[in-house]
């Protein structure tokens, strides 16, 4: 997959969500992220987001379209695909393809070294 796809209505609750975070043999993150309007961006990583509460509006950068993921929800973000976050703040449980204690900083890379690294 090369762009965002958002599943609505997707789990009911944080143990069902872990449980498919588990199945799918991700590492898990929980944040309760505060509000954020950010640049568009990318990630060495791909993820899985579930969200918990409040509302996320996610831009696919290539694509020029915004999402809309509110509880319930699963947003699937592949690792080097340009996005960018609007919420008020919302809380997650996530899974990724690396481990977030090994994540180098910054997470959030700049638009202009995608081209200049490889996949």
């Amino acid at each position: 997959m090369d762009h965002i796809a958002v599943h609505p209505d997707h789990f009911t609750t944080s143990a069902e969500a872990l449980e498919k975070i588990a199945v799918a043999g991700l590492h898990v993150m929980q944040a309760n992220v505060p509000a954020v309007k950010n640049q568009s961006h990318w990630h060495t990583f791909s993820t899985r987001i579930y969200i918990l509460d409040g509302v996320l509006l996610i831009s696919d950068t290539a694509r020029g379209r915004v999402l809309r993921a509110g509880p319930g929800s699963r947003v699937d973000v592949p690792a080097r695909v340009l996005h960018s976050e609007d919420s008020a703040g919302y809380r997650i449980i996530a899974g990724l393809t690396e481990d977030p204690v090994s994540l180098a900083a910054p997470i959030d890379r700049d638009p202009v070294d995608l081209a200049r690294t490889k996949a």
